[in-house]
């Protein structure tokens, strides 16, 4: 896979809600790079959405979604830890199970323990309790968001994948018995999605409402691997205020 969906998100959002000019400088304080947003007039931070970017691409992509998410929500968008070439990064090497999207299972683990890592990092940084920590991400930043939070959910208060799956073989280490108990889950995707098929996710959210969860499922029409407008203005209506 090209990097082809990042650069479709920078091309729908960026020029209407953020400029290059404005963005942040590089964080290298913390376990993984990263960009922060801040809200305005906001300190100390109380709410905080880590965005994972997918393949190919990096920290700054997902960073022009802020603008357009609620105004004192702090976005926090770090960088994988596996370099790709020409500035991008993934988090795991992908390859296919049965047909399937899947990857390579030490990279998942181990960027699962990192972003993990960092959320902790994170949370002690702005002095945040769990609650006031959600987790989202595109294509591979949406599996590891899966996977962190089913895997981890008491880690993080929601998450939120976007043009993304639950990847088969991960299934046995996820505790859907726990996280049904109070792990939020917004669910978006492209009926058009060439990359990762809107019935993969489909199946996802069926798989998470047999183990009692109830997620927020949107699919969005002629929409590709990408985010658009709407999707975000679902996002930013889900989050709490």
């Amino acid at each position: 896979m090209k990097a082809i969906g990042w650069l479709v998100v920078t091309l729908l959002l960026v020029p209407c809600f953020y400029t290059c000019a404005q963005e942040p400088g590089l964080n290298t304080d913390l376990c993984l790079k990263y960009r922060v947003r801040n809200p305005a007039g906001q300190n100390p931070v109380k709410k905080v959405l880590i965005l994972l970017h997918g393949y190919g691409s990096n920290e700054s992509d997902l960073l022009g979604l802020g603008a357009s998410l609620p105004a004192d929500w702090a976005i926090i968008t770090p960088r994988a830890p596996m370099e790709v070439g020409q500035g991008g990064y993934m988090w795991y090497t992908m390859n296919k199970d049965n047909g399937h999207h899947s990857g390579v299972k030490a990279d998942l683990d181990r960027s699962r323990d990192l972003v993990l890592k960092f959320i902790a990092e994170v949370s002690t940084k702005y002095h945040l309790r769990a609650s006031q920590v959600y987790l989202g991400g595109f294509s591979q930043g949406a599996m590891m968001s899966y996977y962190v939070g089913l895997s981890h959910p008491d880690a993080v208060a929601g998450i939120a994948p976007l043009s993304g799956m639950i990847i088969e073989k991960l299934k046995p280490e996820l505790h859907l018995d726990k996280a049904k108990h109070g792990l939020r889950i917004f669910i978006g995707h492209g009926d058009m999605d060439e990359r990762i098929e809107l019935r993969e996710d489909k199946e996802s959210e069926a798989y998470l409402r047999a183990g009692g969860l109830t997620p927020s499922f949107h699919a969005y029409t002629g929409m590709g691997h990408s985010i658009s407008r709407e999707e975000v203005q679902d996002l930013a209506a889900w989050l709490p205020k």
